[in-house]
């Protein structure tokens, strides 16, 4: 009582948050009481040191909501739990499995959305399983999977995450279901098989993640990758192999010039094969195309090298 008449006394005053500090209290603390008063709450509800800014805070909220916060408002709370509380308090959940500061505020979570459409998650609550489990459960049940048989298998939060996921986008999840597999091991190969890759060339134990990412691409981008696939070899160097491969590969596909000029040469007749390669630019393989349609003998200007203007003035001179 004394330090609420303290408080009290001073809350009007323009040195208000200095001689708070002589009470205890630090300057975002000072804040908290102050919006209270500024509010019109009863800000001597959560004016006291126990209190940190955050924790007070979620009670001025709730005090300004008009909830009843003796619900939440023991300092044996932290912030998020009585975050989850106040909240569950506004969607009308059931409190009781909830007022417990040993709950971790995940866990709070989890039971305040599942008991919105009826999910019972107590069992796995009193069992001990972690908010993020008790969350992959949830989220499978809301699109008909049943993961409990996973938990009991002993897989954790995070490779049930996977699990859950590969079962949602329909792909095989036992070509990941080892243990040995952490989660990360999992999501490449489940990245795999949605993109439809012959996951088989890297779901081994023997390769991180990192290397099977690398693996992974490659295999999306179609080229070969046994030049790489190896556990001996980092993920860095993986990258840099696969990146040359890419950049090998893009040098032997054609662009629509290069494309354009080929198709001129069958339909004129010409044998093709003498030009139609990357390697070749659209503007070279013209000077060759017009060549072979004008009879001539195109061996001295099958050089990539030469530029264009120079093959045209030897075609000119042949």
């Amino acid at each position: 009582m004394e330090l609420a008449q303290s408080i009290a006394n001073i809350i009007d005053r323009d040195d208000f948050k200095e001689q708070m500090e002589t009470l205890g209290f630090d300057k975002f603390q000072s804040m908290e009481i102050h919006k209270g008063y500024t509010s019109g709450v009863d800000y001597l509800r959560y004016a006291s040191t126990e209190y940190d800014a955050s924790q007070m805070k979620s009670i001025r909220l709730g005090l300004e909501m008009g909830l009843d916060v003796s619900y939440y408002s023991d300092p044996k709370f932290d912030y998020r739990q009585m975050e989850e509380i106040k909240q569950a308090m506004q969607d009308g959940v059931k409190l009781t499995f909830l007022i417990d500061p040993v709950r971790d505020y995940t866990v709070m979570r989890e039971i305040r959305l599942a008991s919105q459409y009826s999910y019972d998650v107590m069992y796995y609550v009193d069992k001990g399983y972690s908010g993020e489990a008790i969350k992959q459960l949830r989220l499978a049940d809301k699109n008909g999977i049943d993961l409990s048989f996973y938990l009991k298998e002993g897989y954790d939060e995070f490779q049930l995450k996977e699990i859950r996921l590969g079962l949602e986008h329909f792909v095989d999840v036992t070509k990941y279901l080892l243990h040995e597999f952490n989660s990360e091991q999992m999501k490449e190969i489940r990245l795999g098989l949605e993109a439809g890759v012959d996951v088989s060339a890297y779901a081994m134990t023997g390769f991180s993640s990192s290397q099977m990412e690398q693996i992974r691409l490659g295999l999306q981008e179609g080229i070969d990758v046994e030049d790489y696939g190896d556990p001996f070899i980092d993920p860095v160097s993986m990258e840099i192999c696969r990146e040359e491969d890419n950049k090998e590969k893009r040098s032997l596909e054609l662009n629509e010039e290069q494309t354009q000029e080929i198709l001129k040469g069958i339909m004129s007749g010409v044998d093709v094969s003498l030009y139609a390669d990357s390697h070749y630019s659209a503007g070279q393989m013209e000077q060759i195309r017009m060549a072979l349609e004008a009879g001539k003998d195109v061996s001295p200007i099958l050089d990539c090298n030469m530029s264009p203007e120079y093959m045209e003035q030897m075609r000119l001179q042949m």
